[in-house]
C-alpha cells in the first residue's frame, strides 16, 4: 500500500509518495482581473505568462481550511491524472492541519478523506508534530525541544518531550525562545537546510515507523466508528 504525505499549508501544498520527493504547490486557484470564466488551479499557474493580471483564492482565512469548494478543486487535481494519480482504495494518506483545530474542520476533513475520496486510511497531525518527529530521527540523543513553527497565517511554539507533544505549553504568539525554557540549560537553534519540506520529510520518515499501521484510522473504522475514532487517536 503506498502512503501520501501531504503538509496542506495555507499557502502552499506540499506534497508526494513517501518513496517518492516532495513537490511545493500552490494551495489555491487563481482567475483573471479581466475574464473570470477562466480559473487556474494550483501549479497551473506555471501556464500563465503574465500573472500579475490575476488574484488569488485560498481555501485558508486566518489559518483555517473554511472554502472547501477550493480545497476540493486543489485536491482534485493534486490526486488527478495529471499529478499523483491516487489509487485511494490501496493508499494511505499522512495530511497536517493548524493546531488548535475546529472540530467542525475535523470532522468535515474525515468526510472528505474517507467518503468523497474513501482512502484506504488517514493519519490526521500537526506540522510541528512531523517536524519533531523529523528532529528526533536524527538526533535520537535529545530528549526536547521546541518547534517553532512559522507558517503563512500563524507562528506556534510547541514543546515535544520524547516525541510527544506538551499540549499545555503551546503558544501562539512571538516569543522569546529562551523564556520558555530553564535558565541554567543551554538552548541551540536549528535552522533545516529546506525548512519548507521540513515538517514533509517528518511524514515521510513517519510513514515507514513500525507502529504507523497503529497510529492510523481505516475506513473500515471510521465507518464503524464515525468521527469519534479519529479523536481518539489522533493528537491534534
Amino acid at each position: 500500500m503506498a502512503t501520501l504525505v501531504l503538509d496542506n499549508g495555507a499557502y502552499t501544498a506540499k506534497i508526494g509518495y513517501s518513496q517518492e520527493k516532495v513537490s511545493v504547490i500552490p494551495n489555491c486557484q487563481f482567475r483573471s482581473k479581466t475574464s473570470r470564466l477562466k480559473t487556474f488551479t494550483a501549479n497551473q499557474l506555471d501556464e500563465i505568462k503574465d500573472p500579475s493580471g490575476l488574484f488569488y483564492i485560498l481555501p485558508f482565512q486566518k489559518g483555517y481550511l473554511v472554502n472547501w469548494d477550493v480545497q476540493r478543486k486543489v485536491w482534485d487535481h493534486l490526486f488527478g491524472k495529471e499529478m499523483f494519480k491516487v489509487d485511494f482504495a490501496d493508499t494511505s494518506i499522512i495530511i497536517t492541519e493548524p493546531y488548535f483545530n475546529f472540530t467542525s474542520i475535523q470532522e468535515s476533513m474525515n468526510e472528505i478523506l474517507f467518503e468523497e475520496y474513501q482512502f484506504q486510511s488517514a493519519l490526521r497531525i500537526n506540522a510541528g508534530s512531523l517536524s519533531a518527529h523529523h528532529y528526533f530521527h536524527t538526533k535520537p540523543s535529545e530528549l526536547c525541544c521546541l518547534v517553532v513553527d512559522s507558517g503563512f497565517s500563524f507562528t506556534h511554539i510547541a514543546p515535544y518531550c520524547r516525541s510527544k507533544k506538551m499540549k499545555d505549553g503551546i503558544q501562539r504568539l512571538e516569543a522569546e525562545l529562551r523564556s520558555l525554557a530553564p535558565a541554567h540549560l543551554p538552548v541551540s537553534v536549528l535552522l533545516p537546510a529546506n525548512p519548507i519540506s521540513y515538517s514533509w520529510e517528518g511524514g515521510k520518515l513517519l510513514a515507514y515507523n513500525p507502529d504507523y499501521d497503529e497510529m492510523v484510522v481505516t475506513r473500515e473504522e471510521y465507518e464503524e466508528n464515525g468521527h469519534c475514532i479519529s479523536e481518539e487517536k489522533f493528537d491534534i
